[in-house]
């Protein structure tokens, strides 16, 4: 894993958030009343520790041979994660028509995750690859 700078992530996502009318917690809170070396510490561990978890979580899914998981994210998000929502990606290239999934965390606050995308899932669904490919939206550096 590339060591993340969580200090200059969460000053870039602070000064992002300022123009945001409902920013997730804890930035809502610094923003009103600035960033206590607590807080602050606090988030670096929380974001590292989920960075940790979602890396662990992939590898396993790689290592047991699947490729394919889609973006989900859970209420509350601060918004910028909207347009990864349901998309798919490949975690090892074996589908070059789908892009690679976005770092996890994207903002240090929110928990997103990559979830397992099966054949059988996709059949339930109607869909294929081919449908993936056409809806997937890669990783906008410029959102990190």
């Amino acid at each position: 894993m590339t060591a993340r700078d969580w200090d200059a992530e969460i000053d870039r996502w602070t000064e992002r958030f300022r123009e945001i009318a409902d920013p997730p917690e804890p930035f809502a809170t610094a923003l009103r009343e600035g960033w206590t070396p607590e807080a602050r510490q606090t988030l670096i561990d929380e974001a590292s520790t989920y960075a940790e978890h979602t890396e662990g979580l992939l590898a396993q899914i790689t290592s047991a041979g699947w490729d394919l998981v889609r973006f989900d994210a859970k209420f509350g998000s601060c918004g910028t994660c909207e347009k990864y929502v349901g998309r798919a990606y490949s975690l090892t290239g074996e589908h070059p028509e789908l892009p690679s999934p976005p770092p996890l965390p994207i903002c240090p606050a929110c928990r997103h995750t990559l979830n397992l995308l099966t054949p059988f899932f996709l059949q339930s669904t109607g869909r294929d690859i081919d449908d993936l490919a056409a809806e997937s939206v890669p990783f906008d550096e410029r959102d990190r």
